[in-house]
């Protein structure tokens, strides 16, 4: 920024950065500044808008979806929309707002685009137990694009869903159409091959898959998406100490999760990550510390949709510690 004050993407890089280490002003005053030299750094404005978003400010994140509108920018600021809702368990109002996405960025000739938004929909889908919605969101994705983003998203929301011969042919094309991207082989390899093994019940293979994962993922292409599953597996072999502490990884990085660029997808870990603790805890007789995660994570979902899978399951399992579901 001192050697050529009018780059854009200088400013953009730094603001990432800070906002990775949850230093939300700093990364603020970054992209602000580039704005007053009439400068509009990359993903500036869903940066803005995701900064917002970890802030509890939605007039600040509505006054950047107003700033977009009409701009090349729009399908993926509807994009980040999408998953804030998902984040928040409002899966219906995030499937149109994918939807949205999708067909704007087809309209204007950006399938590749399309595909990444239908590729993160079909993963947070995954995640929260929607696999019939998974599985054809997958496929949507595969009619518009092949791409290495897609593939890896599809491919992970696959495995998670038990659909292992899918995964293993999307794994099969990725080794052979990128066999040199270390993007692939050091992330999401591995968390493939471990959400394959967790469908399997194979929770120990699973901690092994994640081994080459656990350097990158505290980088924004992961997004602590290892450290989440490493988590899962934890919990499945009963070991809750170990369990908690990734979880509690994922809610200590909250500047990752948080959606800034066209990979937003995230941040529908950070209550999963609230779910997975309080289950770890309640493993671990620890009563008061599950219900206390259970108490946090049903006021992320209090606007949640009734009838997705994994809120239905928290607001039981909330209900037989013997309180009252919000």
């Amino acid at each position: 920024m001192r050697l050529n004050p009018d780059a854009g993407v200088a400013y953009a890089s730094l603001a990432y950065g800070a906002m990775c280490l949850g230093r939300y002003a700093e990364a603020r005053a970054t992209i602000e500044q580039a704005l007053a030299r009439k400068l509009e750094p990359p993903y500036g404005r869903y940066m803005l808008y995701g900064i917002a978003f970890v802030e509890g400010d939605t007039t600040a994140m509505q006054q950047q979806v107003d700033r977009v509108a009409g701009t090349p920018t729009e399908a993926g600021m509807l994009a980040m929309q999408s998953v804030t809702a998902a984040s928040a368990g409002e899966v219906r109002r995030a499937r149109d707002l994918t939807r949205r996405a999708a067909d704007l960025a087809r309209s204007r000739g950006l399938k590749e685009s399309a595909g990444l938004y239908s590729a993160a929909d079909a993963l947070w889908e995954a995640a929260y137990g929607n696999c019939p919605e998974a599985k054809q969101t997958a496929a949507r994705t595969f009619s518009m694009t092949r791409g290495r983003l897609a593939l890896s998203w599809s491919g992970l929301a696959l495995a998670l869903c038990g659909e292992t011969s899918q995964a293993q042919s999307v794994l099969d094309e990725m080794h052979r159409r990128f066999p040199q991207d270390s993007f692939f082989s050091s992330s999401w390899l591995p968390m493939t091959r471990a959400a394959r093994e967790l469908h399997l019940r194979n929770p120990a293979r699973a901690v092994e898959e994640l081994r080459p994962a656990e350097r990158a993922e505290l980088g924004s292409n992961a997004a602590l998406w290892p450290a989440y599953l490493r988590g899962l597996a934890y919990l499945e072999q009963g070991a809750a100490r170990e369990a908690r502490a990734e979880f509690q990884k994922v809610l200590d990085h909250q500047g990752v999760l948080a959606p800034k660029d066209f990979g937003p997808v995230a941040m529908t870990l950070y209550p999963l990550a609230y779910l997975g603790r309080a289950r770890a805890a309640a493993r671990a007789g620890d009563v008061d510390g599950s219900r206390k995660d259970y108490v946090s994570l049903l006021a992320l979902w209090k606007d949640a949709d009734p009838d997705v899978p994994v809120v239905r399951a928290a607001r039981r399992e909330y209900r037989q510690l013997g309180l009252r579901a919000p």
